[in-house]
């Protein structure tokens, strides 16, 4: 309640009479003189480098198929949790980290001392321990096997993309990925996983066992869209981002929408700054299409709509029945 109050004091203080006495939005966010949006790191990506050989992780499955005079097949060899195989006559080999040249080699060695000609040859029933995991705002977050070189973009499909958002306003994507990160041995990776999703090289890195792709919930990265739309809704946000795109995600205008007089409110909702924009003069190629910053908030009006109270009025107790994402 004390936010719903905070809105209409701060707001209503701005200005007061016809919209012609509103400043019109600027083209440009960054153009916007005392607003400075969250800044955000913008990461320069990582070398490509080329897929590595497969090493062996706890998890995995083996078959083992010997070659001598006493043939030996073993299916199903786990590697256990501290790294080690226990196959017939050899006993625990370390082989975590090994290629299966080398594990086979192992074998081969400890084997040899009861079969001087055995030859040992291994391979993978299942890739188990070969995993990444997806947590945070997406449809499946979980583990998953990483069968073959696999990168970014290829784990956030596996986990069905960024998780729809649900309440009172209809869904659209619900993740943040301009603040998605992906962790590996606990450090976060210098990538922008949407550049990875353009296949970009140098963001659209390949995956190792046991990386960690996190999207966080989307809260200031919205760009709300309220008012006289056909479907209010949360936009996601992303640099370059205009007017005309989340109007049109939200499937236009309804009847008796002024689209002459959009209005957008911008910054804290402590101090907010309230534009309009000309819809009819952007379509009519008289104006721009307005940029749009984190956590807009664009409300179309009616045409009886005339002051920022009556505007106001309407506008908080969507607020307060939808807050503002945090």
């Amino acid at each position: 309640m004390r936010r719903f109050f905070l809105v209409v004091g701060s707001v209503l203080s701005l200005c007061s009479g016809c919209h012609a006495h509103l400043t019109p939005a600027p083209p440009r966010a960054a153009e916007d003189r005392g607003f400075t949006g969250e800044p955000l790191p913008e990461p320069a990506g990582m070398a490509p480098v080329p897929p590595t050989p497969f090493r062996l992780e706890p998890g995995d499955v083996l078959n083992l198929r010997t070659i001598s005079a006493a043939p030996l097949e073993v299916p199903g060899l786990r590697v256990d949790d501290a790294g080690f195989l226990h196959a017939p006559l050899t006993g625990a080999v370390a082989v975590m980290g090994t290629s299966l040249e080398e594990a086979e080699a192992l074998l081969q060695e400890r084997l040899r001392r009861y079969d001087r000609f055995a030859i040992a040859s291994l391979t993978v029933a299942s890739p188990a321990g070969h995993r990444a995991s997806v947590q945070g705002a997406v449809v499946k977050p979980g583990s998953y096997l990483l069968e073959g070189p696999t990168r970014v973009a290829d784990l956030l499909a596996l986990a069905g993309g960024v998780q729809p958002a649900g309440g009172e306003v209809e869904s659209v994507e619900a993740g943040d990925l301009e603040a998605a990160r992906l962790l590996r041995a606990g450090e976060s990776l210098p990538i922008s996983i949407p550049r990875a999703l353009t296949g970009d090289p140098r963001h659209n890195v390949l995956l190792t066992p046991w990386d960690v792709l996190f999207v966080p919930a989307l809260r200031g990265a919205a760009v709300r869209v309220l008012g006289e739309v056909r479907h209010p809704r949360l936009v996601s946000w992303r640099p370059g981002l205009r007017l005309s795109e989340v109007l049109a995600q939200a499937q236009g205008l309804l009847p008796g929408a002024d689209a002459a007089d959009v209005r957008i409110v911008r910054g804290p909702l402590s101090s907010p700054r309230l534009y309009r924009a000309d819809l009819e003069a952007l379509v009519q190629g008289r104006a721009p299409d307005v940029e749009l910053a984190r956590g807009d908030i664009v409300f179309v009006t009616r045409h009886w709509f005339a002051s920022v109270t009556d505007v106001i009025q309407r506008l908080v107790p969507l607020l307060v029945i939808s807050p503002l994402p945090r």
